[in-house]
C-alpha cells in the first residue's frame, strides 16, 4: 500500500479524503526508523491499525507501520551503479587543447 506522510510537530500523519471531507490520520513508525524526511511516499510492507485516545478521553484512528520503503529511494547498488556511470577522465593532454 502506498501512502504519503508528512511530519508535523508530534511526529508523523498522514490525509484521508472522502469528496470534500478531510482527516488526518497519525501515523506511528517503529522506533528507530522513521523517515528522515518531512514529507514522503513511502510502500507499506508491514503495519496495522490501532486506537489512540486523546487528553478528552476520545479515541482516535492510527496507522502503526512496522517497515516501509521510501518510493523512489535508490538501493546502495543504484547508487554505486551511478557512481561508476558518472566517473570521467579529466586529465588534460595538449592534443585536446585548442590553442
Amino acid at each position: 500500500m502506498k501512502l504519503r506522510v508528512y511530519k508535523n510537530q508530534y511526529g508523523f500523519s498522514t490525509l484521508a479524503k472522502n469528496g470534500e471531507d478531510k482527516m488526518y490520520i497519525q501515523v506511528q513508525f517503529k522506533k528507530g526508523f522513521e523517515p528522515e524526511i518531512e514529507k514522503a511516499d513511502i510502500v507499506i510492507k508491514d503495519g496495522f491499525f490501532s486506537m489512540y485516545k486523546n487528553k478528552q478521553g476520545l479515541a482516535f484512528p492510527k496507522l502503526v507501520i512496522m517497515s516501509y520503503e521510501v518510493e523512489g529511494q535508490k538501493t546502495d547498488e543504484q547508487i554505486e551503479r551511478e557512481g561508476i556511470m558518472n566517473e570521467q577522465d579529466y586529465s588534460i593532454n595538449n592534443d585536446i587543447l585548442p590553442f
